[in-house]
């Protein structure tokens, strides 16, 4: 099952995250299981390959890759025009701006950086972490600034030297090395992103963020308990963590225990999201009128939910492909 739950977040690759904040990278931080930190587009086969016959079933790497392949090519880029209306709405970006503009320096620059990062501007983060790397070509803080950016950009390549960099200049610093990880994980360096994320533990013994990332990888190599035991750590240091909540979830949907997987999606604390992931873990059983159901829920819990309406719609149409004898139309 563990499997078919991969391919269903192929089919919904939408409204995801992999990357956390500015001061540490957590990873699948959203309120959703489809995988992994910042909006994307919906990415649907046309009619016609819908249609098309079954292709073989992919291998769990296959799956993921396609996953990550699918949100890269679907993350908008923000338009100049969008980015000038921000600036003039968010007063603290305003503010940040200004005094980079009238005292110009490494941390004024950084700080412009890490807001533009979290407001998902990742042009402008680009420019004023290099901007601030000018000034420090030292700094570990910009280099792990820029290295998020690539990944979150979907070019984890481009973000591995950077990363690297960050580590060499604060080799004690539990955020780069959780952001190697991150990204050595992107690469599908699973056992090399393991390595990183425990070496984040021997530097901050109590990083929910880091036995969050830990419980993931676990669940992706089908190690249930040990996914379990992570999660669990990582609630009992920091009880509100999302992430992990819905990583516990979706470890115990994969065992089969579906009462056990809601129970985590409810006490996230969103009953959209709740709804929505369980949708997501029935479309995994191919149980195409429960996922519709539930993604109905999900909308009219939260009527601004376009991506749990287009789901249901999908679920549905599934549902009747699914109740028709073999051949019909």
């Amino acid at each position: 099952m563990r499997d078919l739950i991969i391919r269903a977040l192929v089919i919904a690759v939408s409204v995801s995250t992999y990357a956390g904040c500015a001061r540490v990278t957590h990873g699948s931080a959203s309120r959703f299981i489809t995988n992994r930190e910042s909006a994307s587009q919906d990415v649907t086969p046309k009619k016609a390959q819908a249609e098309a016959s079954t292709p073989p079933e992919p291998t769990l790497q296959e799956a993921i890759a396609k996953v990550r392949r699918l949100m890269a090519e679907a993350r908008p880029v923000p338009k100049p025009s969008a980015t000038a209306t921000l600036e003039s709405r968010d007063t603290e970006l305003t503010a940040a701006l200004a005094l980079a503009t009238v005292s110009p320096g490494e941390a004024s620059y950084l700080a412009v950086a890490h807001m533009y990062h979290r407001r998902r501007v990742l042009d402008r983060a680009h420019e004023y972490y290099s901007r601030s790397l000018k000034l420090n070509p030292r700094s570990a803080e910009a280099y792990e600034g820029l290295a998020r950016v690539w990944r979150d950009w979907g070019s984890p390549t481009l973000a591995l030297g950077d990363a690297h960099r960050a580590v060499h200049y604060a080799p004690a610093s539990a955020s780069a090395r959780n952001t190697l990880g991150t990204i050595l994980q992107a690469l599908g360096h699973r056992k090399e992103a393991r390595t990183a994320y425990l070496l984040v533990l021997a530097f901050d013994p109590e990083a929910a963020y880091a036995f969050n990332n830990l419980c993931y990888l676990s669940f992706l190599d089908g190690a249930g308990e040990r996914a379990v035991a992570e999660c669990r750590v990582a609630l009992q240091l920091d009880p509100a963590l999302r992430a992990a909540r819905n990583n516990l979830g979706l470890t115990y949907a994969a065992a089969g225990r579906l009462d056990l997987a809601r129970r985590e999606f409810e006490a996230a604390g969103d009953p959209a999201a709740t709804a929505y992931n369980m949708g997501v873990v029935h479309l995994a059983e191919r149980r195409f009128a429960d996922a519709a159901a539930e993604f109905r829920t999900a909308q009219n819990i939260s009527p601004h939910f376009a991506e749990a309406g287009r789901r249901a719609i999908d679920a549905r149409r599934r549902a009747l492909a699914q109740t028709q004898p073999e051949g019909g139309e």
